[in-house]
């Protein structure tokens, strides 16, 4: 078991506490909605990562073998065991993390992998689990000059996991300023600034674990008292759904190369600096950015039975989700990919009910039918309970949506 899964259980525990106090002293920090949008996200990119190969060691492992000889010629020698070995690396592998980061803000096809986890208009600890599914798996190559100093694969997955659990608890809206904090650490503050979309704050505070990387290359921008953040991304996602979220860039960017008429624009848009459009394609397709003088978040009003309908069904997802990450190793590769795309499935139907999407009131009934034909295909041990959940809720879906003619899940402008 990975470190990150190991901590699964543990980041939601805090969500919780974070939550309870929300609710208990009415912060305002938590919308069912994005929650469920960011939570969603989150549980696609485990699931996804169930199936698809990790470029990183599948590049990284050969030529570390190779290199393996030289290494041991030279006497290097890392070891997890050595704590003075595993601060070295996690500063090592935070250096190149910041690179990478900052990389992904400022190149379009970058972008496009990392924007997920800047959509959420929200700023609480389940922003922390919106990551991408990595549909554009480049991140992977800015890790490969760790090879120079002889770093083993098993040092740079666990100095990875290190840097990327630290990141969690900085997303948090309640945590203060804490003066010599900000000058070395990434702190809650100077992430707040990352995710804010503010014009001052845009493109600042790339660190994973240390701040002095932003402070050495000109990235650094502090919280100031007189410009609240302002969350979410310029080019609003304005749907729940963690399939749409993870094509958001990339659709985009798809689009303007078939449109435009220039190929030099075909071929170089991916790697322009992020947000360049073709300017025919830009003129044809416009895409305007959001208004943060009058800055409203997305929140579709959506009959109150279908959100709580929306949230037993993402914690439906939520434990199969851990199921598959506790147990999956004992299936096999066509049973694996058939649960990922059953969960994938309802996440994206979930999203779009939040969204107060009409068509969901048939969708979600095909997708329960779809799951129930399914039934023989996934293992024995699950066979009862997944008949009883499409049973319980296909009768709750059609009490919700169909048994009142005005009872439907609709968006209501407000």
């Amino acid at each position: 078991m990975g470190l990150i899964t190991a901590a699964i259980p543990f980041f939601l525990l805090a969500l919780v506490l974070e939550l309870t106090l929300d609710r208990w002293r009415g912060w305002g920090l938590y919308r069912l909605n994005d929650t469920i949008g960011s939570l969603g996200a989150g549980i696609m990119s485990r699931v996804v990562g169930l199936v698809r190969v990790g470029i990183l060691m599948l590049v990284y492992i050969p030529l570390y073998q190779w290199l393996e000889p030289t290494y041991q010629n030279l006497g290097i020698n890392w070891s997890l065991d050595n704590p003075w070995h595993m601060v070295l690396a996690i500063v090592l592998y935070d250096f190149f993390y910041y690179w990478r980061h900052r990389i992904a803000h400022e190149v379009n096809i970058f972008w496009a992998e990392h924007v997920v986890h800047h959509q959420s208009e929200d700023y609480n600890l389940s922003t922390a689990l919106r990551q991408s599914s990595g549909f554009v798996p480049l991140a992977w190559m800015f890790y490969l000059p760790l090879l120079l100093v002889g770093m083993p694969p098993e040092v740079l997955l666990t100095a990875g996991a290190i840097d990327l659990i630290y990141q969690f608890w900085v997303h948090t809206q309640k945590f203060p300023k804490i003066q010599w904090m900000e000058w070395i650490l990434v702190s809650p503050s100077n992430h707040r600034v990352h995710h804010a979309q503010n014009k001052v704050y845009v493109d600042r505070n790339y660190g994973g674990v240390l701040i002095i990387w932003d402070r050495l290359f000109g990235t650094y921008q502090e919280e100031l008292d007189d410009e609240p953040c302002i969350y979410g991304v310029r080019k609003p996602l304005n749907t729940f759904d963690p399939f749409a979220a993870n094509l958001q860039h990339l659709k985009r960017m798809w689009l303007d190369a078939v449109y435009t008429k220039s190929w030099k624009e075909k071929l170089t848009l991916w790697f322009r600096a992020t947000g360049y459009r073709p300017a025919d394609a830009e003129a044809a397709m416009p895409v305007p950015s959001g208004d943060l003088d009058n800055f409203q978040r997305f929140d579709p009003l959506v009959n109150r039975g279908v959100r709580w309908y929306a949230l037993a069904q993402h914690l439906s997802y939520t434990l199969a989700t851990v199921g598959l990450l506790f147990m999956g190793s004992g299936l096999d590769f066509a049973t694996t990919a058939l649960a990922v795309i059953l969960v994938i499935a309802g996440l994206i139907l979930n999203g779009r009910i939040l969204d107060g999407n009409s068509a969901t009131r048939y969708w979600e009934l095909g997708r329960l039918a779809l799951l129930a034909v399914s039934i023989p295909l996934l293992p024995q041990l699950v066979w009862t309970a997944v008949a009883g959940y499409c049973l319980v809720s296909a009768g709750l879906w059609w009490w919700l949506v169909f048994n009142d003619k005005d009872d439907t899940v609709t968006s209501v402008s407000h």
